[in-house]
């Protein structure tokens, strides 16, 4: 079961390493996962730059060279940089493995491109030094003509590049699926291999093993009826069932040899044994008859007796076990005399103490009984006197509550209008800024006349526009200026109320202070005759308290009286009965 676990095992792991291997190479294939990653991550790189052997950032540069005439040198600077970086990249496309027709295509566009860099040296460049606007527009529309060629050739090179991409790929995938194909081919030899080793190992190993180990648990178990099995093979499997051969003949010699012995000597010890029973059996019976004199005389009461006797030597323990039981028990017993006389003689003390303790407890439980009636009567005039403290301060603190309210009332009018005033010089502000505006608007219609003016015939109706903007300024200044009078006006209206209604909150806030100082004392006086309450009614529980421990006390004492009584007679009783054994010395000693 072992091997074929094993084999099982060794079977699942090449396989796990043949799909690993196969999940591995599909996952790294062209077009796959991992190439498909990296093939857009190619693609975005090649939509977001420009790609060196394109001229289309070349053309753009020229373009707005040609617009910002200011920044010549720093085009120049840019052309040039794009044609280093074309001559590098046309260099390393000169020497890779491409196809014939991408080399030839790449070429006729080198041409083109050269004719473009060279209109840039010789025309472009000195014109945009110059500012030649007419030389500039010339250039650029022979450097479009050179570009639209350049365009043609490489559209047809991207095609032909995109058809080496997927020859390429198809190439890739096809030496994929060929590995594939040759780890299964692989796998299958492996397998079968693995299956053919297992089936032949277990034939010749673990069969012929599995029935010698059985066979051997079968010698074990005394079973020698059977020849070992394998004993014709000629290898070590044969020699195996050649050595458990010799055991079992040695065995089987073995147990002839002590199956005589052991009958010998069964006789032997049955002679013996019967011998030894006779001699214990009249040991035995003298043993009992001491024993059962003990035994009858400890019954009686007779706890001066011993077993002088010799007993047999295995029962020798149980004459001195008996012996020292009887001792410890005259011992106990007189412990026990002693202990009834002293604890009949105690209970006569508890008793009388606890008629006292009884007589005592009573009176002084009349005495807590009145003095916790004297104090309720107390506790419930201070309660009172509390209680009334506590609506006093309550109808204190309703009243600042209302002065309190007045007192935020104002603040918050305060607070409006000083918003009021807030927002007042804000539209000051903002009526300023209409006015500079205004005057603005009115110079630039005063210039947009002037320019009409210049323009003649042309520009009249823009003068008439213009003239209307400047009047409709003028109203927006005038319209302003009012405004302004108006929130100034306003402003210092706000501010006397805002003066007003500030006296008005410090007179409230006077007045809350006042019934703030009102509330504290009608707190303190709540306070201390909530703490006289309390005090009272702790004392009052404390009281009834020991009014309950002082009754409880005297139905314990009650109890206790009780109990001494029955000790003493118990007492008396266990006297009684102690007397029915025969001391000797422990009676001597408690008549002393």
């Amino acid at each position: 079961m072992r091997w074929a676990f094993f084999g099982g095992a060794l079977l699942a792991g090449f396989m796990v390493a043949m799909i690993v291997a196969a999940l591995a190479l599909m996952h790294l294939r062209v077009g796959g996962p991992v190439s498909q990653r990296q093939t857009q991550a190619y693609d975005l790189v090649a939509d977001i730059l420009p790609p060196p052997l394109y001229l289309v950032e070349a053309m753009l540069v020229v373009r707005q060279g040609a617009e910002d005439a200011s920044g010549a040198e720093a085009t120049l600077a840019k052309l040039k940089s794009l044609r280093a970086d074309y001559d590098t990249r046309r260099a390393y496309w000169l020497t890779a493995s491409i196809t014939a027709k991408a080399k030839t295509m790449l070429d006729q566009s080198d041409r083109e491109v050269t004719s473009f860099w060279t209109l840039i040296d010789q025309a472009y460049a000195p014109a945009v030094r110059s500012g030649d606007v007419i030389a500039i527009n010339t250039t650029i529309a022979k450097l479009e003509a050179r570009y639209n060629n350049h365009r043609k050739i490489i559209d047809g090179l991207t095609v032909e590049a995109r058809a080496m991409v997927d020859a390429a790929a198809a190439e890739a995938r096809s030496s994929v699926m060929l590995v594939i194909s040759l780890l299964t081919a692989v796998a299958v030899a492996m397998v079968a291999l693995v299956i053919v080793g297992v089936a032949s190992l277990k034939a010749r190993i673990v069969t012929p093993l599995s029935r010698i180990a059985a066979y051997m648990s079968r010698l074990a178990a005394g079973d020698y009826s059977e020849e070992p099995p394998m004993l014709g093979r000629r290898d070590e499997v044969g020699e195996m069932a050649a050595a458990i051969s010799v055991f079992r003949a040695a065995a089987i010699e073995r147990r002839s040899a002590l199956a005589g012995e052991r009958a010998r000597e069964q006789a032997t010890w049955e002679r013996a044994r019967e011998e030894a029973e006779q001699s214990a059996r009249g040991r035995r019976s003298e043993m009992i008859q001491s024993l059962d004199e003990g035994l009858r005389r400890l019954a009686a009461g007779d706890l001066k007796q011993r077993i002088d006797q010799a007993f047999p030597e295995e029962f020798e323990g149980l004459r001195d076990n008996f012996n020292v039981s009887v001792a410890t028990l005259r011992d106990t017993i007189g412990q026990v005399v002693n202990c009834a006389s002293a604890v009949g003689a105690g209970s006569k003390e508890i008793t009388i103490a606890a008629d006292d303790l009884a007589r005592r407890t009573e009176l002084q439980a009349a005495t807590l009984e009145e003095t916790s009636a004297a104090l309720h009567d107390v506790t419930s005039t201070v309660r009172q006197t509390a209680e009334n403290a506590r609506e006093a301060r309550q109808e204190v603190t309703r009243g600042r509550e209302l002065v309190s309210k007045s007192s935020e009332v104002a603040e918050q009018a305060v607070t409006a209008m000083e918003d009021i005033d807030t927002s007042s010089r804000k539209i000051g502000q903002i009526i300023t800024v209409i006015d500079e505006i205004a005057f603005q608007t009115n110079l630039l219609a005063l210039n947009a006349g002037v320019e009409a003016a210049r323009a003649g015939e042309a520009g009249r109706g823009f003068a008439v526009v213009a003239q209307e903007v400047r009047a409709l300024a003028q109203r927006s200044a005038d319209a302003a200026k009012e405004i302004k009078t108006l929130v100034s006006e306003a402003s210092r209206s706000v501010e006397n109320g805002v003066g007003l209604v500030g006296r008005v909150g410090e007179e409230l806030t006077d007045v809350v202070e006042q019934f703030g100082k009102i509330q504290d004392l009608a707190e303190k006086i709540a306070e201390a005759a909530r703490n006289q309450a309390t005090s009272l009614g702790e004392v009052n529980t404390a009281v009834g308290q020991m009014d309950q421990a002082t009754q409880q006390n005297a139905a314990m004492v009650e109890q206790t009286t009780a109990a001494s009584h029955s000790l003493t007679q118990e007492a008396s009783q266990l006297a009684q009965l102690v007397a029915r054994f025969d001391l000797k010395d422990c009676e001597r000693a408690l008549a002393a």
